[in-house]
């Protein structure tokens, strides 16, 4: 199932809002269809791309 337009606008409104202001430090080809961004603080962030989709994960870091 295709997420709707209102869904993915939602999805990268929390992306912008958990990376706002943070320091990218090194951005890797992590996996052949996947990127890692790197930030001072140690969260990360990895786009993925399938055949159907691109998938985005945020993890650790410092909380604020």
């Amino acid at each position: 199932m295709q997420p709707s337009p209102q869904n993915l606008a939602q999805e990268a409104t929390r992306a912008t809002e958990m990376l706002q202001g943070k320091v990218v430090v090194r951005i890797a080809r992590h996996r052949e269809t996947e990127v890692l961004v790197e930030f001072t603080d140690g969260t990360r962030l990895f786009v993925d791309r399938s055949e159907s989709a691109i998938e985005l994960s945020i993890t650790g870091g410092a909380s604020e």
